[in-house]
């Protein structure tokens, strides 16, 4: 309602300045024409239709001069008056708009572990990856990951999540040996790298999350997780720059297990993952990746919103 209010204010406002100023402008011109003599207007004789037809005394000519200026004012004044209060109509409802969304979104809660069945909260999140690829001798990588959930209980201390993830993983500092012979044919071990490993995932989570003590805002989580690969590269520094999108798995899965802890309504969680799966799926990758699987230990900061 207070939308349709404001479009009207502006539309009222606009028209009311648009017909008195051309009335406004009608009414002078016309007494213009009418207070000249017949000989100072170009083009028009002395019995013209329009002095004819307005043909008042001079004094009476200038109080509708008058007239028309002052109303000219009036209506512009009152345009500036709806103006002001669809000015101030509008910052009411931006106002009342803002302290909705802020009472949805800033909550007076003191968490626990006790919950109502059928509660439902909404959480984005953000935090850090530390990944690494398990099979190789690589170090630990350090990324983003971004994202939100929503859980839902179905008895007091126990949820289902469901999440949805952006994540950088992968590993850095990892060389690759290739076993060649020297120029006497003895077999030797060339090493190339190091290269860096970024693999870009999009994640979904499905996760269980139990809250042990009732009067403890403490809760741990297990599931599974999904994950598909968007982009993965193998760089070497000012070197070559391997697309392995289309030599690992797509795919991903793994066991997560986290626990977490909630103040007000922010919540930090730490939770393991590992894969169970292997990236490699070509003799290519096999070469430069071995039997690699993702490691990653992910902490994040969340902000929960109870929506039901």
């Amino acid at each position: 309602m207070s939308f349709w209010l404001i479009i009207f204010y502006t539309f009222m406002s606009f028209w009311l300045n648009t017909i008195y100023a051309f009335i406004s402008f009608c009414l002078a011109f016309c007494i213009f024409i009418c207070m000249k003599k017949p000989q100072d207007i170009n083009g028009l004789k002395k019995n013209h239709y329009l002095c004819n037809r307005i043909s008042y005394p001079k004094k009476m000519k200038k109080i509708i001069l008058i007239a028309a200026i002052l109303l000219g004012a009036l209506t512009n004044g009152q345009a500036q008056v709806i103006n002001k209060n669809a000015a101030k109509r509008i910052g009411e409802v931006v106002k009342e708009g803002y302290q909705d969304v802020k009472g949805a979104i800033v909550q007076d809660t003191k968490p626990t572990g006790e919950h109502t069945i059928w509660d439902i909260y909404a959480a984005p999140k953000v935090g850090l990856n530390l990944s690494n690829l398990s099979g190789i001798d690589g170090k630990m990588k350090v990324g983003a990951v971004a994202g939100a959930y929503i859980e839902v209980f179905f008895t007091n201390n126990l949820a289902i999540d469901a999440e949805l993830l952006y994540s950088h993983q992968g590993s850095s500092g990892v060389y690759r040996n290739i076993n060649t012979t020297d120029d006497y044919g003895n077999p030797v071990v060339q090493e190339y790298g190091p290269y860096n490993f970024n693999l870009h995932y999009l994640n979904m989570n499905y996760l269980v999350r139990w809250y042990p003590w009732a009067d403890l805002p403490w809760s741990f989580t297990a599931g599974v997780h999904t994950g598909y690969l968007i982009s993965g590269h193998a760089k070497q520094k000012d070197g070559e720059d391997i697309n392995l999108k289309n030599s690992i798995y797509r795919g991903d899965v793994s066991i997560p297990i986290g626990v977490s802890y909630e103040w007000k309504q922010w919540q930090i969680e730490a939770r393991y993952s590992l894969s169970l799966r292997k990236l490699t799926k070509n003799a290519e990758a096999k070469d430069l990746l071995k039997s690699a699987r993702n490691s990653m230990l992910e902490v994040t900061l969340g902000y929960r919103i109870q929506v039901l």
